[in-house]
């Protein structure tokens, strides 16, 4: 060490060297970098099927020599939410069990299913994060179907035009993507229609009444068919049997053949003697084997 010197001010500069090995220098300049990986898994994939090579994915034989690419091991940062596991040494990621996409509880109801896999590196003087993203493709592997196979609704003869009925809601599943996709309803009347509401992201059909029904000049009842169809190619679908019975109001009183009776009797009829028949009519409902119509019942009562 040699002194600078001035005028007024005598400095002593001291350097230092430091040679550092091939693996230090990586130890110096490791820090723990967040790497970002996304892979896509079609649901049902097997078991112990690759899904990720974390060590060359993320390219860490660049970063550092074999050397110390020797010392890492690999870890879960938690509990993943789907079957997978990771070889410690390796960082090879696999599948630990079948995956089911509708057993996941994050996917229920998503149109993309992204699971986060977050992978660890140590030891801690080469300590790094790894961001894995594990996307779950769906398949359509459920057709959509109804809890069960008729159902019933039950019209006001006096039910104004608008008026709607609820109707059976098809299940499916599958994701959205592969849901149930559309409603279609086989009627025999056009007083009678289908309209389909969204709500929490679900299609829920309905039944709405196009024009008054009348229960005495028209049919009583009628049977209509309810299609549910899914999103896949093909298309899966589900069908359901709807009777509506329109429910006869009060709207007709009973009439008697004539509006009124005069009757002569003899002082001597006996006790007892037919003396009049007063006939009543009142519009009913018979059910044959064509179906329910329209009847004209009489009834016939005697005055003694």
């Amino acid at each position: 060490m040699q002194p600078v010197s001035g005028p007024h001010l005598t400095l002593f500069l001291t350097l230092h060297f430091a040679i550092l090995s091939h693996a230090d220098q990586y130890h110096f300049r490791s820090r723990p970098e967040i790497e970002m990986l996304h892979y896509v898994v079609p649901e049902h994939t097997g078991n112990s099927t690759m899904v990720a090579d974390i060590m060359a994915d993320a390219r860490l034989s660049r970063l550092y020599p074999p050397e110390v690419l020797g010392q890492f091991h690999f870890r879960f940062l938690s509990s993943p939410p789907l079957a997978v596991s990771i070889d410690g040494q390796s960082g090879v990621m696999r599948t630990a069990g079948e995956i089911d996409r509708e057993a996941v509880k994050q996917c229920r109801r998503l149109q993309s299913c992204l699971l986060p896999v977050d992978v660890a590196i140590s030891p801690a003087a080469y300590f790094r994060i790894i961001r894995v993203t594990i996307e779950i493709a769906d398949i359509n592997d459920h057709a959509p179907y109804f809890p069960q196979s008729t159902a019933v609704v039950r019209v006001r003869e006096s039910a104004k035009t608008g008026s709607s009925y609820s109707l059976p809601v098809a299940l499916d599943g599958d994701g959205p993507l592969y849901s149930v996709q559309r409603y279609e309803l086989t009627s025999p009347t056009s007083k009678l229609a289908l309209v389909v509401e969204s709500r929490d992201s679900r299609l829920v059909p309905r039944l709405i009444l196009l024009s008054p029904l009348d229960r005495e000049s028209e049919e009583v009842g009628y049977h209509l068919r309810l299609s549910a169809y899914d999103g896949g190619l093909p298309t899966l679908a589900a069908t359901v049997d709807i009777d509506v019975i329109v429910v006869d109001t009060n709207d007709h009183s009973p009439v008697f053949e004539s509006e009124s009776y005069e009757v002569e009797l003899l002082e001597s009829v006996p006790v007892g003697s037919v003396v009049v028949r007063v006939q009543v009519s009142l519009i009913s409902h018979l059910i044959s084997s064509h179906g329910i119509r329209p009847s004209l019942i009489t009834h016939t009562s005697c005055c003694t």
